[in-house]
């Protein structure tokens, strides 16, 4: 039914880590996005 391109992506990962942590650098890098576009907006 599908295709996995992972040779595409597997060059990309550079450690492996738990999601936990994942989710807490993605959720810190858009906190600070939040506040750069809130400073364009006002």
């Amino acid at each position: 039914e599908g295709e996995l391109e992972i040779g595409q992506v597997s060059g990309m990962i550079k450690e492996i880590k738990p999601v936990a942590d994942i989710i807490d650098e993605i959720m810190g890098e858009f906190e600070i996005a939040k506040k750069e576009v809130a400073k364009i907006l006002l």
